[in-house]
């Protein structure tokens, strides 16, 4: 799997000094590094010249200047270390020219001195002498208000002004020279950590607002900066990086002082060769989150998507042309993290940057482990569309179980659930191959296996006989793929068999007669009912209905169940709050809430102690939510604790045996798959499926066979048709054609569907192969006539036979 953030941010200072130092080698024969200490030097000239001097004088001098210094550097590492190791005192002892200008604590950059710069070289000058050192290009741009600087010492929206000033000017030398100096910037940062001073986030936060930071190139190489400034990240103490993270959180300013993209000049939009950016900082809109959290996130974001985006854009021009052969059109290709590093066979990646991406995506994992900390925007943001769109499954699981290997499923953050929910399959189709070679190899030593995993079960005991053949089977015959025959009945089990079992034996579960769940009237879900006293029967039927859980999961059926969000946070060990009340027991929910609002008199009035009384099989029991809690009254004072106690109760303590139960039987089947790197809500999805009955989707999507086209007659009668019914038609229109009433993650665009003729006009019903999908539909040669055929059919949708 790819290296973790922490893991990685340690490195050989003298390897990062050699990289940086080459990379940085400019066309002129010089280092960046060389060329930002000319214009630092420049402006320390500048500073020491006479006031009376004019400024032709000053232009002639500083141009000889740089002419004096812009000498080809041999070692580009000594250069480098230059900076820090410059001799500042001489044999008596004397402080030197550099140390006086260097040591000035007034040289930093502010909005008032950009604007003040009356000509390009009084600006780089000013300029040069910060870039060139990172601590006061740390100390540049200082919050004077103190309140909001006890969140960040960086006045953001100064930064924003003062490179909306910069790019505004319109200089193309202006702009490659702060090209070059944040290069060396750059460098510096990377291969000369500051000991002295704590703020070289400071510095990062003042480069990463740079609206050009992600398509700054290195002159040599072509490689671009971005990933040098993630590594410089990395390379921090962990408080300097939770530093970082908290300064994202600071109002930016952006919307009224950014630099848009239009204010800039020409070429200078954050477009490529390529195309344009596809993600921009100042694009993304938080509608009621924290706005500019999501705006840096976007930043790394965009590097992510351009690097994918290319890679997928295989263009075979090149090599028409080489043969002599017209150019092709462009097509597009699955990538793999894999091959972005550099390692594609058809050379279809930049090895310089798709060897970064790593270090984007770790920059990114910090993000996202503040912001499941903190909650500062919704999770959705860190989903990646490009590596959704392009990614290349098959090969990114199998690299994902290398102990080294690089995958983007090592960044489940990127990852959508319905590219997730991909990967599960992916996982689920490897195990269940493998195990039927081994079946084979196992037949020939040890007499006949079966390869499959299966079910037979009598409809009027569903329930019964499947807890019972679960209980018999072995963990490595749980991994098979799954066969179910219902007895009597002639049905081949190609999936649409098992999805109608995994219906109906949920559906029972859930049914009151089995106390494993209870529901509440004012609420849509189930939770365990409250339960002290559990025989070993009773824990073993809620362990196995865990683990049938687990394997509609495994074998990719989803399940009409009402589990709480709750259910699905403890199972990925989230920890649970009282807010997670409001979907169990609502009117709880709202009667504790409403203890916050009430006095001292009145709480004194209702006379509550920490404990409470609970039904357990019609016997009506108390627990004590603390020690002595019968004899500890509830006041203002421990309210709050009193809520989170009665909560924890709920979910914890009154169901403690049956959640373990339950849970173990669950992770016997998910526990060592992807599942793990889901979140609540997205296992909801997986379960459940998404709610949205989309049947203009549908419709977009559906393939017509055996002559039937969307322009077909009947076609549009049925659409139609289908229109009008209500939402729990539209469902038992779905169970009739699918075995199942779920949409499936993604919506119902993802369902393959297929109508298929089934001869010509006729009183026959249509039918279905719900195992592929299929509707077989008879052209019928009126609305009316196939309004009532089809309904008549969905309203008689259970069991199966032979056509």
């Amino acid at each position: 799997m790819a290296n973790s953030p922490e893991s990685s941010r340690k490195r050989p200072r003298a390897d990062r000094q050699s990289r940086h130092s080459q990379a940085s080698e400019s066309p002129r024969g010089m280092t960046t590094r060389s060329r930002s200490q000319s214009i630092a030097n420049l402006a320390a000239k500048a500073a020491k010249t006479e006031s009376s001097q004019s400024a032709g004088e000053q232009r002639r001098k500083t141009t000889k200047a740089a002419q004096t210094e812009e000498q080809p550097t041999h070692n580009g590492a000594e250069t480098a270390a230059g900076v820090s190791q410059t001799d500042h005192t001489d044999d008596a002892g004397n402080t030197s020219d550099d140390e006086s200008v260097s040591g000035l604590e007034d040289d930093v950059l502010t909005v008032e001195v950009i604007r003040d710069a009356k000509s390009d070289d009084e600006l780089l000058a000013k300029l040069g002498l910060v870039f060139s050192d990172p601590c006061t290009l740390a100390r540049s741009f200082p919050q004077t208000d103190a309140v909001l600087a006890s969140d960040c010492p960086v006045d953001v929206a100064a930064v924003h002004k003062a490179y909306k000033l910069i790019f505004n000017r319109g200089s193309e030398k202006v702009l490659d020279d702060l090209r070059i100096l944040t290069i060396g910037a750059v460098s510096m940062l990377n291969s000369e950590p500051c000991d002295e001073h704590n703020n070289q986030m400071n510095a990062v936060l003042i480069l990463l607002l740079n609206p050009m930071i992600n398509e700054y190139k290195h002159p040599s190489n072509d490689a671009y900066l971005f990933s040098d400034l993630c590594s410089a990240i990395l390379g921090q103490p962990p408080a300097q990086r939770s530093a970082l993270m908290r300064y994202f959180t600071v109002d930016d300013g952006v919307c009224a002082d950014a630099p848009a993209k239009n204010d800039m000049p020409s070429g200078m939009d954050g477009s490529t060769s390529e195309g344009p950016a596809s993600t921009s900082a100042q694009t993304y809109d938080g509608d009621g989150e924290n706005a500019p959290f999501g705006r840096y996130v976007a930043i790394f974001q965009s590097y992510i998507t351009r690097e994918v985006n290319r890679a997928a854009r295989n263009t075979p021009q090149a090599a028409a042309s080489i043969n002599g052969a017209a150019p092709a059109e462009p097509t597009t290709q699955k990538v793999s993290l894999y091959m972005l590093s550099g390692n594609s066979s058809n050379g279809s990646s930049n090895s310089h940057n798709g060897h970064a991406l790593p270090l984007v995506a770790q920059c990114l994992a910090l993000m996202n482990n503040y912001n499941n900390a903190h909650n500062v925007v919704s999770y959705s943001v860190f989903y990646n569309n490009a590596v959704n769109e392009h990614i290349d499954i098959k090969e990114d699981v199998p690299r994902f179980r290398m102990p080294d290997g690089l995958s983007f499923c090592s960044y489940p953050f990127l990852l959508s659930p319905t590219t997730k929910s991909e990967i599960i399959r992916i996982e689920s189709v490897i195990l269940m191959r493998t195990e039927l070679q081994d079946s084979f190899f196992r037949a020939m030593f040890s007499g006949v296996t079966c390869p499959y995993l299966v079910l037979e079960v009598r409809r009027d005991s569903l329930v019964r006989d499947t807890l019972y053949q679960l209980d018999l089977k072995l963990s490595q015959d749980l991994r098979k793929q799954l066969k179910v025959r219902f007895v009597g009945e002639e049905g081949v089990d190609e999936g649409g068999v098992q999805k109608e079992f995994f219906q109906l034996i949920v559906r029972d579960v859930f049914a009151p007669k089995y106390g494993i769940f209870k529901a509440n009237d004012d609420s849509p879900y189930y939770w365990f009912s409250p339960q002290s006293d559990l025989s070993k029967d009773a824990l073993e039927e809620i362990r196995l209905t865990g683990q049938l859980i687990g394997l509609a999961v495994y074998n990719a059926v989803i399940l009409d169940i009402h589990l709480p969000p709750a259910m699905y946070k403890k199972l990925l060990g989230v920890p649970v709050t009282r807010d997670d009340l409001c979907d169990v027991d609502p009117a709880l929910h709202h009667g504790l809430m409403q203890l916050l609002r009430l006095s001292e008199e009145e709480l004194e009035f209702l006379d509550r102690n920490f404990e409470v009384e609970y039904d357990n099989v019609g016997e009506l029991r108390t627990f004590e939510l603390i020690p002595n809690g019968a004899h500890t009254p509830l006041t203002i004072a421990n309210r709050e604790l009193f809520i989170d106690k009665y909560a924890e109760f709920v979910f914890d303590k009154s169901c403690e045996k049956q959640f373990l139960a339950f849970k173990s039987g669950f992770d016997r089947i998910c526990g060592p798959s992807y599942v793990r790197f889901m979140r609540p809500r997205e296992i909801e999805l997986l379960v459940c499926g998404c709610s949205d009955l989309d049947f203009a989707a549908l419709e977009g999507s559906t393939i017509y066979d055996g002559g039937y086209t969307k322009t077909t007659k009947v076609i549009q009668y049925f659409w139609q048709v289908v229109s009008e019914f209500t939402d729990h038609l539209k469902r038992k229109l779905l169970f009739f054609a699918t075995s199942s009433d779920r949409v499936p993650i993604g919506g119902l665009s993802k369902l393959h569907f297929v109508i298929a003729k089934n001869g010509g006009d006729s009183d026959r019903l249509p039918t279905s192969h719900t195992c592929f999908n299929v509707l077989l539909l008879p052209e019928y040669s009126t609305i009316d006539k196939l309004r009532e055929r089809l309904l008549t059919a969905i309203h008689n949708s259970e069991g199966f036979g032979m056509i």
